[in-house]
């Protein structure tokens, strides 16, 4: 679902209190939570390297993401991911 809107959601997301949350909640190792934080001053690429170990996890790491934003106030950017997935799921099952 995020490989859809990775480009928007990267412009969007703040990657740092997502992934402090994350690790938290050890959904993230301290080595996953490093490699975002080495990006502070890069925010879309912190979220690149964040959405990327979401990406490549199980599926339980992505529902921590979900959640995760949410508890951020990053409401938009968890509206914007369920919008596509929403849309990609509606046109998928359209009669042909």
């Amino acid at each position: 679902m995020l490989r859809h809107v990775y480009s928007r959601v990267s412009e969007k997301l703040e990657p740092q209190s997502v992934a402090r949350n994350m690790f938290q909640c050890n959904a993230l190792t301290v080595k996953e939570m490093q490699s975002v934080q080495s990006k502070y001053n890069e925010p879309v690429k912190a979220a690149e390297r964040l959405l990327n170990i979401v990406i490549n996890q199980p599926g339980s790491v992505y529902g921590f993401f979900m959640k995760a934003l949410k508890l951020t106030d990053q409401k938009h950017v968890h509206d914007l991911i369920v919008s596509d997935s929403y849309q990609k799921g509606k046109t998928s099952h359209a009669p042909y």
